[in-house]
Order: C-alpha cells, then structure tokens, then sequence
C-alpha cells in the first residue's frame, strides 16, 4: 500500500517515492538516488512527504533525510513525529547539485505502533528533493 512500508522493530529505510506526497512529484531524471526514484517537492510552501513507521516498542531514534539541494539556498523543511513538530524550518543547506545527495539526521521518539514521519516546505521555493528516511 503506497505510504505503508511495514518493519519489525524501530529501523527502517523508507524510500520518498513510497511516501504519501502533497503538492510533488516522485521523478528519476537525477543520479545518485536509492530505489525507484526521489520525490521533487513542489516549489510551495506547504508541500511534504509523509511515511509511516511501524515501531515494535516506543523508543528514540534517529531520523536520517537523505536529499539533494541544487539551488543556491536552503530549503527549510518543519519536521513532525505524529503531528508534533520536531524541527522547525530545519535548513537543507546546497549540495553540489541536483545529483549530490547528502544527509540531515536528527533525534526522534517514536511510540509502539504506527508511527506518521512528515517533512513540510516552509518557503515558497519548496523543500529539497527527497531520497529515502532511515530509522535507526
């Protein structure tokens, strides 16, 4: 089911392309990315990837966001663990190019159960284009 990639435990790879997506596009017209493809925010404030995450236990973890920014500034994203904000306007600073990915890790809490992950574009100029989350 598109938005679903159940794990047992609290680790996982999510790929962006399996997220469920608001306001962008999943394409592969970059190099560089893992599975099928990456997500491309649209450039709205607003738009997002969301994924879901089965956890066997509440726990802390790390959030790692593998992405690729192109343009010449950040592209901020707000960070929610179900519903709560995590991370406001969280900078995706420039990397190289559209086929240079790099990651943003942060500590998050995960609850037994379903678990929503969401990544939210703050600006107009949208968020970074999106590979994969990993759990760990």
């Amino acid at each position: 089911m598109r938005g679903y990639q159940l794990v047992t435990g609290s680790s996982g790879v999510y790929q962006a392309e399996e997220a469920r997506i608001s306001q962008g596009v999943v394409e592969a017209d970059h190099t560089g990315y893992s599975g099928a493809g990456f997500v491309n925010l649209a450039n709205a404030a607003g738009s997002y990837a969301e994924w879901t995450v089965q956890a066997g236990a509440a726990t802390g973890a790390t959030l790692d966001l593998r992405y690729a920014n192109g343009a010449a500034l950040d592209r901020p994203m707000d960070i929610t663990v179900n519903g709560i904000r995590i991370a406001t306007g969280r900078p995706f600073p420039p990397t190289a190019n559209w086929d240079t990915w790099a990651t943003s890790s942060l500590p998050i809490t995960l609850k037994a159960g379903a678990n929503t992950i969401r990544a939210t574009s703050t600006t107009v100029d949208g968020g970074p284009n999106l590979d994969r989350i990993t759990v760990r």
